[in-house]
């Protein structure tokens, strides 16, 4: 997967016109590299400040909301089979036991804002969901944060791109 998104970052650096929003999308989808990274690189190489933050919101969404789609079928499969699996016969690991600490301190809001740059959207939506999230709440609050992280990141790596030059 590593070799994949590098190959990617270094096509974005000689890509340009749709082509480069396209690749700007698949590495905001790409769980490792999501949008933390994928943002000041765009910038960085003159791509428009304005649809990067579009292709790389709309790129880290994308697979937020297949994640979703993916456990609603998954427990719809589950409910079908009369599955006797459950959160609580998965795991008692320390780090388990960690995740569902921070989750009963700080709920859908906490685990959606501090996510890109803990955990990444993909692991917290899925942490999230099997902690039993309500699925309008966390759709909302995964929103709202990959909103303002895109707004933020674009604005600091577009000024900073500036103040370098």
């Amino acid at each position: 997967m590593e070799q994949i998104s590098d190959l990617l970052i270094t096509q974005l650096y000689f890509s340009d016109g749709l082509i480069a929003y396209l690749l700007v999308f698949i590495l905001a989808a790409i769980p490792l590299v999501e949008i933390l990274v994928v943002i000041p690189i765009a910038i960085a190489v003159g791509l428009d400040p304005f649809l990067v933050a579009i292709s790389a919101f709309v790129g880290n969404l994308v697979p937020v909301y297949l994640i979703i789609i993916g456990y609603i079928n998954i427990k719809k499969l589950e409910h079908k089979l009369k599955s006797k699996i459950s959160c609580q016969n998965i795991s008692t690991s320390k780090r388990r036991q960690t995740s569902l600490h921070i989750w009963n301190k700080y709920g859908i809001p906490g685990i959606s804002i501090i996510s890109p740059i803990i955990t990444g959207t993909h692991l917290a939506t899925i942490m999230a969901l099997v902690f039993g999230a309500k699925i309008s709440s966390l759709v909302i609050w995964m929103c709202i944060s990959l909103l303002a992280w895109t707004v933020l990141l674009t604005v600091l790596s577009y000024y900073g791109v500036q103040f370098i030059l």
